[in-house]
């Protein structure tokens, strides 16, 4: 008889993946976003999952949540231009909406803006070139180098 591989309890947290949707790879309108926005995107959708379970919702029924640029900073190592970059750009590309929610007198502080993700648009022909894509033989990815061959480096 085989032993069973248990998953022990202080291990169960590396089972947790992030969801990184396909469209922002495939998808003609998203291709031109860089690899920090789409990580970006990615992290704010798990947090938007947390927003849902927790019920935060505004006054006009839509999803919100909160999620600091010091939050970023931790994850991803990303100094404030850079995640200001990286929110623009979500911005930019109608991915991301944010409402200040400005200083509060009792806690004496800024108050975190309120985030709103859209919903990904999906494309017929993003569907289709997704399907193209994994679709290639052998054959047709032997030839999509390049026809130069350069010799081994020796050290």
């Amino acid at each position: 008889m085989t032993e069973f591989n248990f998953t022990q309890s202080e291990r169960a947290y590396e089972k947790r993946f992030f969801q990184f949707p396909q469209v922002l790879l495939y998808g003609k309108k998203y291709k031109n976003l860089s690899d920090s926005a789409k990580l970006g995107y990615m992290i704010l959708q798990d947090r938007f999952d947390y927003s849902l379970q927790n019920n935060w919702i505004d006054e006009e029924n839509r999803v919100y949540f909160i999620f600091t640029n010091q939050e970023l900073h931790e994850i991803f190592g990303w100094n404030d231009r850079k995640i200001n970059r990286v929110k623009k750009e979500l911005e930019e590309a109608g991915l991301l909406f944010q409402i200040k929610q400005g200083f509060d007198p009792k806690k004496k502080r800024n108050l975190p803006n309120k985030l709103y993700l859209a919903d990904l648009e999906v494309t017929a022909t993003d569907v289709y070139t997704k399907h193209n894509f994994s679709n290639k033989t052998v054959e047709s990815l032997a030839t999509s180098g390049t026809d130069k061959m350069t010799a081994r480096q020796k050290k």
